[in-house]
């Protein structure tokens, strides 16, 4: 990353996230949802993290392949360099028959075993000692997210995902992952679970549609048991597949339905870091998305409930996704949900600089009195809704412009009133001074006997009677 050193998660709050969010252009909080594969060019890569403001970056074997260690580390700082955020840095790091680490030079002749190997070697131990030396290793790349382990269960050694499970039952397999996510996430290098709700013995969806008609009853008293394990190990994320689950949306593939995605993993199993789709660009997507003309998933897989979209096609769904927040399909707030989730965890990795998420302030460099209203000038976080609450009450709003100054006109009343103004986080109270009233001068009280020149005044209780003459008449003596 380019600016201020990174300094400790903890000195950045949510609400410093929030304002910062709320700062971002919606062009910006979307393409924080996209974590994309490296375009193959070093120079396209770094402009594509410019230009669409990507939240992270996915490196395959490809990306690996004839590099060592300190070149693939080289690239990674260039890319993060022109990321206005820092970039999530991710790779599936599973061990066995999907090891990225293998395809680099430096680690051409290290051995990275399979969860099911280790496991048959030395028992838990192994395991948990095999994924730390991994998760060190891709820290050195620059990688800060591995999208391991695969919680997935099968019993069947001729089904395509097999190899790649713990190879256990499911209370086992519950075991393994409540004690490898911490251990993994020890290192500095996230962790995400996969692929919820479970492949099961299902078919492959990088080449094709692969449905299950497991009740969500049996999957809760199995498949799901490993996954409730993670989450509640503090799992930093869960990517979700595109099987379509029969019985709880024949409609639409796991990573597009709502059904799995929110009610499910969100509601029902109340997870609240962030959920990844399966890539995008798999097979049964395209077959999905040709069957229903779709131009993109993205839109979908964000209305579905989905943070983080893994896709290739960014240029298309970002716009995509403008389109369906202008439309009302997809509200800001769910997108800056997303974005805080997100940030939430680059915060947690230690990827953010402090300097870079300042507090939110309100400062008043100029007030204007006048008979009727009091107008304020002043500063306060860019882009960002101001609001003058009397008490519960809000008595007026303006936003801040992209430099964060604002002007504000409030209305005197017969009180004086105490107001907050508040922007994001930030607060400042005022006094807003009472409307003066300007005291009409005393008239003397109308006398009808005193319209001739006489006047009557009392004293003590006695009346007297006094004439007045008029101007201009004397009496003859």
């Amino acid at each position: 990353m380019s600016g201020p050193k990174p300094v400790a998660a903890a000195t950045i709050t949510d609400a410093q996230l929030t304002d910062y969010i709320n700062r971002m252009s919606l062009e910006e909080q979307i393409g924080q949802l996209f974590v994309a594969p490296t375009p193959a060019s070093p120079t396209d890569a770094q402009t594509a993290v410019a230009k669409y403001h990507l939240g992270g970056l996915i490196l395959f074997g490809r990306d690996l392949t004839g590099k060592t260690a300190a070149q693939v580390a080289t690239v990674v700082r260039a890319d993060q360099a022109k990321a206005k955020v820092p970039l999530l840095i991710a790779t599936d790091q599973e061990g066995g028959s999907v090891s990225r680490l293998s395809s680099s030079l430096t680690y051409a002749n290290t051995p990275f075993p399979s969860p099911q190997a280790a496991n048959r070697v030395g028992g838990m131990a192994k395991v948990l000692a095999a994924a730390t030396t991994a998760q060190k290793d891709l820290a050195a790349l620059g990688v800060n997210w591995n999208f391991a382990p695969v919680a997935d269960v099968s019993t069947n050694p001729a089904s395509f995902i097999y190899a790649r499970t713990f190879g256990q039952n499911y209370q086992a397999t519950a075991d393994y992952i409540k004690q490898v996510v911490p251990v993994m996430q020890s290192t500095g290098v996230g962790a995400t679970l996969k692929h919820f709700p479970g492949y099961g013995d299902q078919g492959d969806t990088h080449v094709g549609f692969a449905t299950s008609a497991r009740p969500l009853a049996q999957l809760q008293q199995r498949d799901l048991l490993p996954f409730q394990a993670g989450i509640d190990a503090g799992v930093d994320g869960i990517m979700v597949t595109h099987i379509i689950m029969t019985a709880i949306d024949p409609n639409y593939p796991a990573s597009l339905s709502a059904k799995v995605v929110t009610q499910l993993l969100r509601q029902q199993m109340h997870y609240q870091n962030v959920i990844i789709t399966d890539d995008l660009s798999m097979g049964a997507i395209g077959d999905f998305t040709r069957a229903q003309h779709l131009a993109t998933a993205d839109v979908l897989a964000v209305q579905a409930g989905n943070d983080i979209i893994l896709h290739n096609d960014y240029a298309t769904g970002i716009p995509a996704i403008a389109a369906a927040v202008a439309k009302g399909t997809i509200s800001r707030q769910q997108i800056q949900a997303a974005d805080l989730r997100i940030l939430q965890l680059k915060r947690k990795l230690n990827l953010l600089a402090a300097a870079q998420f300042p507090t939110a302030k309100l400062t008043l460099t100029r007030r204007k009195l006048a008979k009727r209203t009091l107008t304020l000038q002043g500063t306060g976080p860019a882009n960002t809704t101001v609001n003058a609450m009397a008490g519960t009450a809000k008595i007026g709003t303006t936003r801040t412009t992209a430099t964060g100054t604002f002007t504000f006109t409030l209305a005197r009343t017969a009180r004086t009133r105490h107001v907050t103004l508040t922007a994001s986080s930030a607060k400042r109270t005022i006094t807003i001074p009472a409307r003066r009233h300007k005291q009409p001068a005393k008239r003397q009280a109308w006398l009808p006997w005193a319209a001739g020149g006489a006047g009557v005044v009392v004293i003590a209780g006695l009346a007297s009677i006094a004439t007045r003459h008029r101007p201009g008449r004397h009496r003859r003596r």
